[in-house]
């Protein structure tokens, strides 16, 4: 490879040697130190290269030697330039080309960021930008040990980070720090008690005495698990209570909405805009408008990648759909969907630790309202720790549920 860079550079002549002794030629050019590659014979001659310099120097000897030489070719980067030595724009284009080449080099043309859980990607593209690493970023100019600690120092769920920069790429490797568990305290005394009204399904209890059995109602409050236990010699102790209890409750929401609603629907106006980007910057270079104070826009951008390798320039797309106000009115049906929509909202974040059995929708109509009232019926944890004084003047004296006298 470096020996055909060499050639090229310096140029190289094929010729033939044509006469009564080219073996005496072949001796003289080993004699001057004279390098020859591609030698073949032929019937009447002998074809071989040697470099365009060497080749001024050898003629003359060839006549000396009763042999004939004639060039085939001239191959090279000094054959190339003579021959376009009047058209010096494309010398000036070849130059500019390689210092463009160059003066790019020194830019970060795409970053990756690998390892994200918890943090968004934009989040830490900002970061990152904050800290002066950016797409169209000053490769000199960079200090990645330091800006991996900076980053780390100012977000704390960062708990390894390294940026290894190749060429015009940046990767960033990050580790979020893990969270350490909450850890109960399991020293200190406490109760269980209910956190809400419900039917007891199942008990789970780890420590302490349990108060109610399994299939009892309790309410909001109530004692479930004591945390004061006897022992068989009747002595009382406190003890950290720690039990699950699974408990069948209620759930009530209501939702509601107008049955008078503004609507923002497409009125089939669009417009595209496109902008050139480069190295973080975007140029515009068609613009269009919407005549509307309402619109919807979708993004696209394409960026070439020829060969895996990222460029820092691709072609931002733009489309903006215009949007009109239009007044509607809902009928039962699709007011009841809207609601249910709202509903299932609910359910996901409100009802995210609860099992829901069954659910039930009642849709009324008032005033122009229309409210949806949802009952849900769920099995859940009730359990709910509450600590114990623990002063002299605590009472040990269990806790005993009072029964009907007959």
């Amino acid at each position: 490879m470096l020996l055909d860079l060499l050639r090229m550079v310096r140029g190289w002549v094929a010729f033939s040697v044509s006469g009564k002794y080219p073996e005496r030629f072949i001796n003289i050019a080993s004699r001057h130190r004279v390098r020859l590659w591609n030698v073949h014979r032929s019937e009447d001659c002998f074809t071989a290269c040697m470099y365009r310099s060497d080749y001024r120097r050898i003629r003359p000897l060839a006549h000396g030697a009763g042999v004939r030489l004639k060039v085939i070719s001239k191959n090279g980067l000094p054959t190339m330039l003579f021959r376009y030595r009047e058209r010096v724009g494309i010398l000036i284009g070849a130059c500019a080309f390689v210092l463009s080449i160059f003066v790019m080099s020194l830019f970060i043309w795409s970053i990756d960021i690998t390892g994200l859980e918890t943090v968004s990607r934009a989040e830490m593209n900002d970061v990152l930008r904050d800290h002066g690493l950016y797409i169209g970023a000053f490769k000199p100019s960079l200090d990645v040990q330091k800006l991996s600690r900076d980053v780390m120092i100012e977000r704390h769920e960062i708990g390894w980070m390294a940026v290894n920069v190749t060429g015009s790429y940046a990767s960033v490797e990050i580790k979020e720090e893990a969270v350490p568990p909450e850890v109960d305290d399991i020293y200190s005394p406490c109760n269980v008690k209910a956190r809400s009204d419900g039917v007891i399904v199942r008990i789970e209890a780890a420590e302490g005495e349990t108060m109610v059995m399994e299939g009892s109602g309790v309410i909001e409050g109530q004692l479930i698990v004591s945390g004061i236990r006897t022992d068989e010699q009747g002595t009382h102790r406190l003890v950290h209570a720690d039990a699950r209890v699974m408990a069948r409750t209620t759930r009530q929401a209501s939702f509601s909405m107008t049955e008078q609603m503004k609507l923002l629907r497409p009125n089939g106006e669009e417009a595209e805009r496109q902008m050139l980007s480069f190295l973080g910057l975007c140029f515009p270079y068609r613009v269009n408008a919407v005549d509307s104070p309402d619109a919807v826009s979708n993004t696209e951008v394409e960026v070439p990648a020829p060969l895996g390798i990222t460029l820092p320039i691709g072609v931002v797309t733009d489309r903006v759909s215009a949007l009109s106000e239009e007044e509607s009115t809902l009928g039962d049906n699709s007011a009841e969907e809207l609601l249910r929509r709202e509903a299932q909202l609910y359910e996901t974040f409100s009802l995210q630790n609860c099992a829901i059995e069954s659910r039930e929708y009642h849709l009324s109509h008032n005033n122009g309202v229309y409210t949806l009232y949802a009952t849900y019926t769920c099995v859940e944890d009730i359990a709910l720790s509450e600590p114990i004084g623990t002063d002299e003047n605590t009472d040990l004296t269990p806790y005993v549920a009072p029964t009907e006298k007959k």
